[in-house]
């Protein structure tokens, strides 16, 4: 059976890698892997991580609340159907463009006045603004990258554990040569980590051009 790394495993490894079983330690090692999943979530871009939502959008209603572990937002379109008012079938895929909240201000300043969604923005971390104000119920799908699961004594693994132990082992590790204030281990964790990044990205860009390559790009 193939090994997974898990919550707990991950804890006895850090002690083991450190052979630091102190009280005072051990009771920051949840610390130190919050701050290591975080640091991942934040630095990689990648399939495993990448979600897609769909619905609809809410006519009149500019605003469209965020998922939970919302992190960073990579697509967004909705569908239209040209000369059809309202939306009817056949439907084809529209991009919207993501913007700053000012130019969307500027660009649609009154927020009661409708029409067909060119741009987005955040608004604040829980939503995006959508700009023209939607006059229908546009369906939309958006891609965005999330925050996994973090893992806890109640829950055990995630995407990140099961498919790149080696980064969250040395993203932690990395957290607690801070804490420790271990200058040379910092230096030996950080290049260990950025290669075991870099190799997870180089391999989800293989993905990437062996899907083109296979649609004949």
């Amino acid at each position: 059976m193939a090994y997974v790394l898990t919550y707990s495993s991950l804890v006895a490894a850090i002690e083991a890698y450190l052979q630091r079983t102190d009280t005072t330690f051990e009771v920051n090692i949840p610390l130190f892997i919050l701050l290591g999943e975080r640091r991942v979530a934040r630095d990689l871009k990648i399939l495993g991580l990448k979600q897609f939502i769909t619905g609809d959008l809410q006519a009149n209603q500019p605003l469209l609340g965020k998922p939970a572990r919302w992190l960073n937002t990579s697509a967004f379109n909705i569908g239209i159907a040209p000369n059809v008012t309202p939306l009817q079938s056949g439907n084809y895929r529209l991009q919207i463009l993501q913007r700053s909240y000012e130019y969307c201000l500027i660009y649609w300043p009154d927020a009661t006045q409708l029409g067909q969604p060119k741009y987005y923005c955040d608004k604040q971390f829980q939503n995006w603004m959508i700009v023209p104000t939607p006059a229908f119920a546009y369906p939309y799908e958006i891609a965005y990258y999330e925050i996994p699961n973090l893992i806890d004594d109640t829950v055990s693994t995630n995407w990140i554990t099961s498919n790149a132990p080696d980064i969250i082992l040395y993203a932690t590790l990395l957290e607690t040569a801070s804490y420790l204030k271990d200058d040379e281990r910092i230096k030996v964790w950080e290049d260990y980590y950025n290669k075991a990044k870099g190799s997870l990205s180089e391999e989800d860009m293989r993905r990437i051009y062996d899907g083109f390559s296979k649609r004949g790009g």
